[in-house]
């Protein structure tokens, strides 16, 4: 029995492949637990219009990960006499601060918090395997 898959299973398949399964997996575990449905012509409808909208929110997020590009992060940070950041810029900062941008979604991987003045290039990514490089800059200007 041809089946649409609406979720990706593990040693199946991904989400919207059309998959060939035993007919009593798929009525007896598939079908009720809803994670597949019957690959029929309903269904490949289904799976290109799905297919269309994933393109069209690909292209939305490279959109956004160029602009991003230019983009330039500035947080004003305390130091002590010898130059070191107290605290730190961690990646939630980072996150907050694009969101305020206009930049939804996104995750920012810090391996440890930034703690040096200057200028640093922090990663950003999307859903669909999209990400893009933004600057954070971090300058002496709190109450010292």
């Amino acid at each position: 029995m041809k089946v649409l898959l609406l979720q990706d299973l593990k040693g199946l398949g991904k989400r919207y492949d059309i998959k060939e399964v035993k007919e009593g997996y798929a009525r007896n575990f598939l079908f009720p637990r809803k994670l597949a449905m019957c690959a029929d012509e309903k269904a490949t409808r289904m799976k290109k219009a799905a297919e269309i909208k994933e393109a069209g929110e690909l292209a939305h997020l490279r959109a956004k990960a160029e602009q991003l590009k230019g983009e330039r992060l500035v947080f004003k940070v305390r130091v002590g006499e010898r130059g070191e950041v107290f605290g730190g810029i961690h990646a939630a900062q980072i996150e907050k601060a694009l969101g305020n941008r206009g930049y939804e979604g996104i995750g920012v991987k810090l391996p440890h918090p930034l703690k040096s003045l200057g200028a640093h290039e922090v990663e950003v990514h999307w859903s669909h395997g999209v990400s893009a490089a933004v600057k954070v800059v971090l300058e002496t200007g709190l109450d010292q």
